[in-house]
């Protein structure tokens, strides 16, 4: 399992499998509600993917919740967008976890992908989840559980006391505590938070606000070490 450097995705090598999550297809028709009028970054999406894919000679395509932005009803341009993306990444075998944003997707998508079921999946000694529920019991008896959600940033403040936020990966210890309660035995020696793939999204400082929901109670704030999208190692967040 390796990041790729400067995306929010990972390569899973032994399983020629690209990895990302929080796509939040159709996230510029709210930004429109607000005012502010970008039109549809769903090509940007595909040239990201497609660039990365290519590079990496990757076959498969695992899209880990929220593929889509509006709730709870799509509208005509976000279903025309879900529809244009998959046409357009045709060549690779495309699956989706679904996430808390992704409710009625098969009847836009149809059987155009793979959906498998919202509470994850295991491939080897590795656990997939969103992370807006807990995930199935197979997950934590898996070496790694990777989730998304949260859109992790990191928040920098410079001497002029301008703050500014930057996308990470957070890897930390699970909190056996919560999850040896609620599971009995686990077998988990990390969880991997990924940032969202699509910038628009926004996200969640884990510096000064930690996770939300169900992240908040898997991962051990107090064990995360945090990087950067470029690669940077930001530390613990603890110190």
């Amino acid at each position: 399992m390796n990041p790729i450097i400067n995306e929010a995705a990972l390569y899973v090598k032994d399983k020629n499998l690209l990895v990302i999550a929080d796509l939040h297809i159709g996230i510029e028709y709210e930004l429109y509600e607000k005012g502010i009028s970008i039109g549809s970054k769903t090509e940007d999406l595909v040239r990201r993917i497609r660039k990365i894919s290519t590079r990496l000679k990757a076959n498969d395509l695992l899209i880990l919740g929220d593929m889509k932005h509006v709730i709870p009803r799509s509208t005509i341009t976000e279903r025309k967008d879900l529809l244009r993306f998959i046409e357009e990444l045709s060549d690779l075998r495309v699956s989706l976890i679904p996430g808390n944003h992704d409710g009625g997707i098969k009847k836009i998508v149809g059987s155009q992908i793979n959906i498998f079921p919202s509470h994850g999946i295991v491939i080897e000694s590795l656990g997939f989840a969103h992370g807006h529920r807990w995930p199935d019991k197979s997950l934590v008896r898996a070496k790694t559980l990777i989730l998304a959600h949260t859109h992790p940033t990191f928040s920098f403040k410079d001497r002029f006391g301008y703050k500014f936020t930057e996308r990470c990966w957070v890897i930390a210890r699970p909190n056996y505590t919560e999850l040896e309660k609620r599971y009995g035995e686990i077998r988990l020696e990390r969880v991997v938070v990924m940032p969202s793939f699509n910038p628009l999204c926004g996200g969640i400082s884990v510096n000064e606000e930690g996770f939300i929901g169900v992240v908040d109670k898997i991962v051990d704030k107090n064990d995360m070490e945090i990087f950067l999208l470029d690669g940077t190692y930001i530390g613990r967040v603890n110190r």
